[in-house]
């Protein structure tokens, strides 16, 4: 299993690195970071807001894994003592849907930075299950960063 053995950061902890929350928080695990490859994971229960027929639907996988990159980014502006932005999807391509994860099956997500302009970070994210990859996909996100104008 290794990297997501053990989480570093789970449950309620996620909520300081997402402005998101329940019943819209699609991250319940922060596994860290290796290299450029940062680690999440998600178990969707029955009553998610983007579960169909004990199915986590496409819409869910692709919030998943913008929210898997804004607590890996947010873990890393904390690290740097920074407060951490709020973050826009500005666009999704390559995104592929192998199967439909099962309704309490752990999403396990690996993200990766593979490029950055200013305050836009474009994203590749793989999601498995149980070492059986389900979905995979790019986002562009923008970045605002927050002011006293803006708070």
């Amino acid at each position: 299993m290794g990297v997501f053995e053990k989480a570093l950061i789970s449950g309620e902890g996620i909520l300081q690195y997402i402005p998101q929350r329940y019943p819209m928080v699609m991250v319940d695990s922060y596994y860290g970071r290796e290299g450029d490859a940062s680690y999440t994971g998600y178990t969707p229960a029955e009553d998610s807001l983007f579960c169909e027929g004990g199915f986590f639907q496409e819409t869910g996988i692709i919030e998943h894994i913008a929210q898997s990159a804004a607590v890996c980014a947010g873990v890393e502006f904390i690290e740097k003592g920074e407060e951490i932005p709020v973050g826009f999807i500005g666009a999704v391509s390559k995104f592929e849907v192998v199967k439909l994860p099962s309704v309490g099956k752990t999403l396990q997500t690996t993200t990766r930075e593979v490029q950055k302009f200013m305050d836009v970070s474009l994203v590749s994210s793989v999601v498995e299950i149980e070492g059986e990859v389900i979905a995979t996909g790019e986002l562009k996100i923008f970045l605002q960063k927050r002011s006293d104008n803006n708070q």
